[in-house]
């Protein structure tokens, strides 16, 4: 078993405004469904995940990482003094592409 696979043997959700436990999405939009009153339904805690959930998750960590180490990297350059803050902000804008060509030609 992977550690991004769902435990079989525990449930997806459960609400946090009544006992109501969820064995997956499915039943926990009907739920919503069910529970929506004036716009508003109750709230649910996904312990759970799917393996596509818990995937999006750590990808998303892998992000969040590579983007503080980033932007902390570029601090870095202004404090030396190498760059000022003004440089960096003209030629952020092509960093975007990069991160997206570099993931292509990581394949």
């Amino acid at each position: 078993m992977s550690r991004f696979d769902p435990d079989p043997d525990r449930p997806y959700a459960t609400c946090t405004q009544c006992p109501e436990v969820m064995q997956d999405e499915t039943a926990m939009r009907a739920h919503f469904k069910a529970t929506m009153q004036g716009g508003r339904s109750h709230r649910v805690s996904i312990t759970n995940p799917t393996r596509t959930e818990r995937i999006e998750q750590e990808l998303d960590r892998i992000a969040d990482d590579a983007l503080y180490e980033f932007t902390n990297g570029l601090d870095e350059l202004i404090l030396s003094g190498d760059v000022t803050e003004a440089e960096i902000d003209a030629a952020v804008i092509t960093v975007t592409r990069d991160f997206a060509d570099a993931w292509k030609d990581s394949k």
